[in-house]
């Protein structure tokens, strides 16, 4: 028994490794025009074109994970049946269930490496390739969040006037502020202005019920309204947070509480932080739903058409998938119930097809 677990495990890994390794060479080539049309006006080096390929990798590989798996767990099958070896391990006592068993084992722990080492590292790598690959303003201005308060340094003038911006309350799903203080500090004059609301539209900061105090003069103006100029707009604010491809998982909760806090929650990220925390199971529901059909292959069965079978199995899960996710995002579904129905819809095809394969 030991030693058909061990010979199964061993060609699982094998089959995962080597598929792997192709599908990642392969979605690396195809980066290639991709990071191309990216750089081509940057005036960028060949280094750093290598360097923005290399950043790539852990996500290509959590992102192609489910179709690895499809296409390991097929290719693995068509060599017990060529071999006929599925049959013999059949006809020892295993049932359909018992030769997964090492199967589900190596995916699982496939899957725990990607949540636990390549989730972290490809969060990080996203991160600085978004940096390498998009103008950076941090010269100009930058945006940082603590606890409910924001804080904006904004350089209007590089040699004459800047801004520091402090909001103790803001709601960006309509841009709006309360308790706002402003420090404008220039070679002619430094003043203060306080502000009990405001509003962010484009470039422009609205605010009301100003009070806005000239330092220098040591006298202060009070207005209805006050108009004052930025050089960033309404998105710039909100990607400065909510970009939640760039969190590692041991964050997604922290990120999800900062999200509610400034309303612009969704049930899409949601949705992808639980299919990211539960990717091991998935991976598994994957290849027992693979196994399934596989299991069905006849000996010598034509490499192309093994491999087309593997690629429609993949590729309708992925499309699944993002129906799922597209309804979830639309009508604000329940993230855990669209998870449910992700889960449970390849998990009960798989079952089918076993029991099928089990009673023949």
């Amino acid at each position: 028994m030991r030693k058909i677990y061990k010979y199964i495990l061993k060609l699982t890994l094998k089959y995962i490794f080597l598929n792997l390794l192709f599908v990642l060479i392969l979605v690396l080539f195809l980066n290639v025009l991709e990071i191309s049309r990216l750089i081509e006006n940057k005036n960028m080096n060949l280094n750093i074109f290598i360097i923005l390929s290399f950043l790539k990798i852990p996500s290509i590989i959590s992102d192609t994970s489910p179709f690895v798996i499809t296409l390991s767990i097929s290719f693995l099958f068509r060599n017990l049946i060529n071999n006929n070896e599925l049959i013999a391990i059949r006809n020892v006592g295993y049932s359909i269930l018992d030769i997964f068993k090492p199967i589900g084992l190596v995916i699982f722990i496939f899957g725990l490496l990607i949540l636990v080492i390549i989730n972290p590292i490809s969060a990080k790598f996203e991160r600085e390739f978004n940096n390498l690959t998009t103008k950076d303003f941090s010269d100009i201005y930058s945006i940082k969040f603590f606890d409910n308060e924001v804080w904006i340094k904004n350089i209007i003038d590089k040699n004459n006037s800047k801004n520091y911006i402090n909001i103790k309350k803001i709601d960006l799903n309509n841009m709006s502020a309360n308790d706002i203080k402003i420090l404008n500090i220039s070679e002619e004059k430094n003043k203060i202005i306080l502000a009990e609301e405001g509003k962010f539209q484009d470039k422009v900061f609205n605010l009301k019920k100003v009070t806005i105090f000239d330092i220098n003069k040591d006298e202060y103006k009070i207005f209805n309204k006050y108009n004052f100029k930025l050089n960033f707009n309404n998105q710039n604010i909100i990607d400065a947070i909510s970009n939640y491809k760039f969190i590692p998982f041991y964050k997604y909760k922290e990120h999800i509480y900062n999200l509610k806090k400034f309303n612009i929650h969704s049930s899409e990220v949601s949705l992808y932080y639980l299919s990211q925390i539960l990717k091991p199971f998935f991976l598994i529901v994957i290849a027992f739903t693979v196994m399934g059909y596989s299991g069905k292959f006849k000996k010598n069965e034509n490499f192309f058409k093994v491999l087309f079978f593997s690629i429609l199995i993949g590729f309708l899960i992925f499309l699944f998938n993002e129906v799922i996710i597209t309804l979830t995002t639309k009508y604000q579904i329940s993230y855990i119930f669209s998870y449910f129905i992700i889960f449970i819809v390849p998990l009960s095809i798989g079952l089918l097809q076993n029991i099928k394969i089990e009673s023949d």
